[in-house]
């Protein structure tokens, strides 16, 4: 809750928003207007570069040389993206009250405490110099369109015009916290929900079932927990993190003959969006495929030999030590200034541990300064670690073959991924990129670990020393951020994701003799679930005979969420209604703290004794009832809205809404559109939100799409325009071959020197 003397500050920040919006008019902008814009001249290179663009504001970038390749990067980031990338550099760097004054010290505070940008320098400096070289040319780029409309307000980001803030020159020290901040820990999504829990008598208990029902090793039996109090953090800071599928075939699987990859990432669904897509084209590197807008390396993509995609593996990169018996002379302390906004600076004092910062410092993880007895919590991740993503991501385009991808996946260690891997010679693999601490494979007894488990940080595993697949049997591989194939002897993740979509995948693969694009492009729009028929199945057999219309309606249910779908709308009620009639209210919130509460559904259906079954499901379906009645259909309460951050904003964040619509799939199909309990109309958070399919046998079979548009520039008629392909479940193709980029691209531009 604000302070009361943050009043002052707030009532200026609406001030601001609202003059801001009301003299900032949104002026549209044609495909080949937004290419001229680009500035030109006096670019920091050595040697011309030349940037193709398709109709979809697509670029292509050709240079001589990899650092001018790097320097048109970072112009069409920044020209691009500007706005994103630059509010971005202000969270990663715990800055937000620059722009919105004291509202958000308490944000600023906590960014500060988690320090993203710990090792930027020594991660640099640890670079080959070919990335620093690379690193400062997409800088130097950026900072040429930035100085290009510094001068020039009505070249601002929309977004900065309405804050009346001027864009900032960059560094590569910024690039690298900004990385960071795309690293967030999957398992920071998951302390929020846990941690409350463990004030419960039952915890031990409860821990224990929710290991058991999670996806992943069982705790080891007999251990005792420690009921330590629990922080208070506030659920949903660094918002869901992300999911995905993807997909190899090798070449005897293929209907075409040539290995296939293809896949879907999942992730939170905003204006504009996560991804971006380009070309790049000079003599030593040539690849196509997404990128993160500020991050100047194909996280997705094709390069001359090899074609790359990747899964989260909600890998356990950090873990929280208690160091409350600690002697207090054993943190190191130091202050930081926020600066403020329409408010005074304020000072904040942060500690380290010799197991990692403070985190029980931070305001919005339960603040420790308030009493010398509270508990305190220290947090140690391996992004605080000197390590090499841009390089690995580099280096992976230029691969030859899977020995040198997985060498160069050697350097990544955060966000952990499942790589899935194909080369133009019809191989296919997986590799676990990512760097872990040598701990045991058993999950741990708690969220909050004795400052004895620090010892496993001691020994770090990356991905020479993990589990890989090559040329398996079967033909393919497959992963939906599922528990991996080939076990690990060390602990991965304690909340991998469900089974389903990996099961419901390798289902539809094996089934189907040869494999070809149709049938890996109709997966990525799949809505069926196979275990929603499942669970409905068991949850029906409970019922008896029963001649009700939800009965009936979800007996004949073929487990299919799409938006006309009765039956996926009652299931839905059924799932909330059952839980909340077996549990109570006071316990749902250990239904909704897993990533499966439809696993812990089926394990209440074998445990429970039958009677309390019977009173819950017979409680449950008049309900179901009600819900057919008012809504008749999944569609009708499953939704999809398209807006921008600034949608948010009471009344005038209808400027910043760009559109609604019904929207099929749900948590755990493969075309993924997440949502907590259904009990009435809602919007959908993590969702499907690009594709992406490459045939190995062409250069130029590479298509992609995304569910938004390659602009950040609202009024941009690119900035929403792939909305209309994602709808007809259509990709676009971005060659390889720059001959056929030449003869397909609409627009060239040159920018010289």
């Amino acid at each position: 809750m604000p302070r009361l003397t943050d009043l002052p500050g707030i009532i200026s920040l609406l001030g601001r928003v609202t003059i801001g919006h009301i003299f900032t008019p949104r002026l549209k902008y044609t495909v080949r207007q937004r290419i001229d814009a680009l500035p030109l001249n006096k670019a920091p290179l050595t040697d011309a570069i030349k940037i193709h663009w398709n109709k979809y504001l697509i670029p292509f970038i050709e240079a001589k040389n990899e650092r001018d390749l790097a320097v048109g990067l970072g112009v069409t980031h920044a020209h691009l993206r500007l706005g994103q990338i630059e509010f971005l550099k202000y969270v990663s760097q715990g800055r937000v009250s620059e722009l919105l004054g004291p509202i958000a010290n308490n944000i600023d505070h906590t960014l500060r405490v988690l320090d993203l940008g710990r090792t930027s320098k020594e991660s640099y400096e640890a670079m080959p110099e070919s990335t620093q070289q690379w690193m400062q040319g997409y800088t130097d780029g950026i900072n040429y369109v930035v100085d290009n409309l510094v001068a020039h307000k009505a070249l601002w980001p929309e977004e900065f015009q309405i804050l009346n803030v001027q864009p900032t020159p960059w560094t590569v020290y910024d690039l690298l916290t900004l990385a960071r901040l795309n690293c967030a820990d999957f398992t920071w999504g998951m302390w929020p929900k846990l941690l409350p829990l463990r004030k419960r008598k039952d915890w031990s208990a409860l821990w224990q079932h929710l290991m058991n029902f999670g996806g992943g090793p069982p705790l080891p039996p007999g251990d005792v927990i420690n009921n330590a109090q629990a922080l208070e953090w506030l659920s949903g800071l660094f918002g869901k993190p992300g999911g995905s599928n993807a997909l190899a075939i090798h070449r005897d699987k293929s209907a075409s003959g040539s290995a296939m990859l293809s896949g879907d990432p999942h992730l939170p669904m905003v204006l504009p969006s996560f991804w971006m897509l380009g070309g790049l084209h000079c003599p030593t590197l040539k690849t196509v495929g997404y990128m993160l807008p500020g991050l100047p390396a194909v996280m997705v993509g094709r390069g001359n030999h090899i074609a790359w995609g990747g899964t989260s593996m909600h890998a356990a990169s950090s873990d929280l030590f208690d160091v409350s018996e600690q002697p207090q002379n054993s943190f190191i302390s130091r202050k930081e200034r926020i600066t403020t906004r329409w408010g005074l600076d304020r000072e904040v004092l942060l500690r380290d541990s010799d197991y990692g910062p403070l985190i029980t410092d931070a305001p919005m993880f339960g603040d420790s300064k308030s009493s010398p007895t509270a508990d305190k919590y220290a947090f140690r991740w391996v992004g605080h670690q000197v390590s090499g993503e841009i390089s690995a991501m580099l280096n992976a385009a230029r691969s030859n073959n899977f020995s040198e991808f997985q060498i160069a996946l050697k350097e990544f260690a955060v966000a952990g991924q499942n790589m899935v891997y194909a080369d133009k010679d019809g191989n296919i693999g997986q590799v676990m990129a990512a760097r872990l601490p040598k701990r045991p494979s058993e999950r741990p007894n708690d969220v909050v670990l004795a400052v004895d488990d620090h010892r496993h940080w001691d020994d770090m595993l990356d991905s020479s020393r993990l589990p890989t697949r090559y040329n398996p049997e079967e033909g393919f591989v497959a992963s939906a951020n599922n528990k991996p194939e080939v076990g690990a002897d060390v602990l991965v993740s304690c909340f991998f994701s469900p089974d389903d979509r990996v099961e419901r995948l390798k289902a539809e693969l094996i089934a189907a003799e040869r494999i070809d694009k149709q049938l890996l492009t109709a997966l990525m729009t799949d809505v069926k679930s196979d275990t929603g028929i499942e669970l409905r199945n068991a949850m029906l057999a409970l019922a008896g005979n029963d001649n009700s219309a939800a009965y009936q309606c979800l007996a004949v249910w073929d487990g299919q969420y799409t938006t006309d779908s009765a039956g996926a709308l009652a299931f839905e009620f059924l799932l909330y209604y059952f839980a909340l009639a077996l549990h109570g209210k006071a316990d749902m919130e250990v239904m909704t703290v897993s990533w499966d509460p439809r696993s812990l559904l089926f394990a209440d259906i074998a445990h429970c004794p039958p009677s309390e079954l019977r009173r819950a499901i017979d409680a449950a379906l008049p309900k179901c009832e009600v819900a057919l009645a008012k809504y008749q259909t999944w569609g009708a309460i499953h939704r999809l809205r398209m807006s921008h951050p600034m949608a948010a904003l009471p009344i005038l964040g209808k400027r910043w809404r760009f559109g609604e619509s019904a929207v099929a799939g749900a948590n755990e199909t493969l075309m993924k559109s997440a949502h907590g309990f259904a009990r009435g109309k809602h919007y959908v958070g993590m969702s499907s939100t690009a594709r992406y399919f490459f045939d190995l046998g062409h250069v130029d079979s590479n298509w992609f799409t995304m569910l938004g548009g390659q602009d950040g520039c609202p009024g941009s008629a690119a900035y929403t325009d792939q909305i209309e392909l994602w709808n007809r479940e259509e990709m676009l193709q971005i060659p390889l071959d720059l001959a056929t980029v030449v003869d397909t691209y609409e627009h060239c531009v040159v920018i010289r020197p």
